[in-house]
């Protein structure tokens, strides 16, 4: 009972903000372990006392609506007419710091890149330099031959580079603009008006806000999944930073969703939300829109490569007018993030 009591609770904690009830928001991110468990107790009850399994039974269905954002069922359409390929993918700054331990990582995303050749890119965790190896627009526009890009800088040192949201089209780009969320200096949204064969689309470039775990919390998380020696003080730790994350992702969500909301044009949202689809900062934005993996995909769709993988939090959302007709994550670690791609079909003009 207290297994299904909490399946419930993860899986409508969706609907309410963080912000005020932001205990909600840990079962939201517990929601498939949960789920698993009383999966398990459900086939367990079957088999020792039948009139048990009710209790399961009646939770796992009233849990659909986090259900239904996580598991894909559909499949690929057959690309009848002109489609147009759109990639979200977080860069982690092309491995900037040598996270990966590799001094190729940076050439391996841009290979990467190359052979994927979306029309239209939006990269997360994006870093620039004028000078040196790391000049990532300058190879993109050679490589990739793309004519147009947006770039906003979260972050900028003289002489050495800036960081932020990259968007990048084949397409002409005819406006552009940005939110910069007042609680946080690091995260941000870039929209961009690109016009494809004569209607024009506003695609969002969205990174919101990171929980920040350092490499101490990362090994212990590490140490606690495979000892089960669970410290008081580094938990507190990392509690306290997932709950400051939701609750800061909630405002920022309800920011962004506003500015969607008043686009003169059909939209697509790319981006790394860092939160799960049984989150609020998820269930706020992709309301009235349609989420590609979900609409040609099947399975899980993981797009976190990280110690807490299989999440999915990259997105690409569309337009309910766009018909999605394939989904891809490549499950490639050059990053922390998985490479998400879809292909769209544009309404046909009357």
């Amino acid at each position: 009972m207290l297994a299904a009591v909490a399946l419930l609770i993860s899986a409508w904690s969706m609907y309410f903000n963080p912000n005020g009830m932001c205990t909600l928001a840990f079962f939201g991110l517990l929601f498939p372990a949960i789920l698993l468990i009383n999966i398990i107790f459900f086939l367990f009850w079957i088999f020792a006392r039948f009139k048990y399994a009710a209790f399961s039974f009646i939770a796992i269905l009233l849990s659909f609506p986090a259900m239904k954002n996580y598991f894909a069922f559909a499949s690929a359409s057959e690309e009848k007419t002109k489609a147009i390929r759109v990639m979200s993918y977080n860069v982690r700054n092309f491995d900037l710091y040598n996270w990966k331990q590799g001094a190729t990582t940076m050439k391996k995303i841009m290979v990467l890149l190359k052979e994927q050749d979306p029309d239209i890119m939006c990269l997360q965790e994006f870093f620039n330099a004028d000078t040196g190896r790391f000049q990532t627009i300058k190879k993109l526009l050679e490589q990739n031959g793309y004519k147009y890009y947006e770039f906003e800088k979260t972050v900028e040192r003289d002489h050495y580079g800036a960081w932020g949201v990259a968007t990048f089209s084949h397409y002409p780009i005819l406006n552009t603009g940005s939110l910069r969320f007042h609680n946080s200096k690091l995260n941000s949204s870039l929209f961009t008006d690109i016009s494809i064969d004569s209607t024009v689309v506003r695609v969002y470039n969205v990174h919101l806000q990171s929980v920040y775990l350092s490499s101490g919390d990362y090994e212990y998380i590490e140490h606690v999944t495979a000892d089960q020696d669970v410290q008081l003080k580094p938990t507190q730790q990392i509690l306290s930073k997932l709950k400051s994350a939701f609750q800061s992702r909630a405002v920022q969500s309800v920011e962004l969703k506003k500015q969607i909301g008043d686009s003169p044009y059909p939209v697509l949202v790319c981006g790394d939300f860092n939160d799960t689809p049984s989150s609020f900062c998820y269930e706020t934005l992709s309301r009235n829109l349609n989420d590609a993996f979900l609409c040609a995909s099947s399975g899980i769709g993981p797009t976190y490569s990280g110690v807490l993988s299989p999440f999915r939090i990259d997105y690409i959302l569309t337009d309910k007018k766009f018909s999605v007709v394939a989904y891809k994550s490549i499950c490639e670690k050059l990053s922390d993030h998985y490479p998400v791609t879809c292909s769209i079909t544009l309404p046909k003009k009357k």
